[in-house]
């Protein structure tokens, strides 16, 4: 039984799903531009991995840890366009105390890319795992001959 072409069909259907992915975030990458949310060097990471995404570099082994990382490097950018109410009991007949989060336009859209880069690392790292398992099971079959 030659299991390659299934992996191959699944492999393929793994990278479509990281090029929708993709297009996705870059569709978030502009958003971030317009509302002005990043500005130097992180601004600079967000614009060599539009690069990378349109280059289709994007693919290459490891990718996925970079771009893990830049999703962790916003939440400082998300953090600071957070402002937190607090409700104290007084002004609530019924309910307790409670807060209330109020969030920038350009902070709902550092929280998309954030999201968007999630998504992008993970599918890249199942491709990265996919190749990876392939290699293996190729050098498996090659022992047992």
């Amino acid at each position: 039984m030659n299991e390659t072409p299934m992996l191959q069909d699944n492999l393929t259907s793994q990278i479509e799903a990281a090029l929708d992915t993709s297009d996705k975030t870059l569709d978030a990458i502009s958003r971030v531009r317009e509302t002005a949310a990043l500005d130097g060097v992180l601004l600079a990471d967000v614009l060599k991995l539009k690069d990378r995404i349109e280059g289709l570099t994007i693919f290459k082994n490891g990718e996925h840890v970079a771009v893990k990382e830049l999703a962790r490097r916003l939440e400082p950018v998300i953090l600071a366009a957070t402002t937190v109410h607090y409700i104290s009991a007084e002004e609530w007949d019924i309910n307790p105390p409670s807060e209330e989060k109020v969030v920038d336009p350009y902070g709902l859209a550092a929280i998309d890319l954030r999201n968007r880069l999630r998504d992008l690392a993970s599918r890249l790292a199942t491709i990265q795992n996919m190749l990876e398992a392939e290699k293996i099971a190729a050098e498996l079959r090659g022992s047992e001959s």
